[in-house]
């Protein structure tokens, strides 16, 4: 009877470890899409702009809190966030997914 208790609580610990919790202030699935692709198009203009990171660092986070402010976001809301669905890789492709259909029907 020990043995099936302990096989028990095992097996349920196991469940909870694996269980993804999701963090305080968690941005919903469509508006982290948009944050994100504002935040990649920031990163790629600075990228192609500056070449080296060290050069627009100051200026790339400066440039990123006013997008997590347009977007109604703290960094660290936007930060637990993508650390939440990359953990979730199909979640994450979804994310990607969603933000490159957007970006190519913009293109000319």
């Amino acid at each position: 009877m020990k043995y099936l208790i302990i096989c028990f609580l095992f097996v349920l610990c196991a469940c909870e470890q694996g269980a993804k919790k999701s963090p305080q202030g968690l941005i919903d699935a469509d508006k982290m899409s948009l944050v994100m692709e504002d935040v990649l198009l920031l990163e790629s203009h600075y990228q192609s702009k500056y070449g080296v990171p060290g050069l627009y660092k100051k200026a790339l986070d400066q440039s990123l809190l006013a997008v997590f402010k347009k977007h109604h976001v703290t960094k660290k809301q936007f930060m637990d966030s993508y650390t939440y669905y990359a953990s979730l890789p199909e979640s994450f492709k979804e994310l990607n997914t969603g933000i490159m259909d957007r970006l190519s029907r913009q293109a000319p």
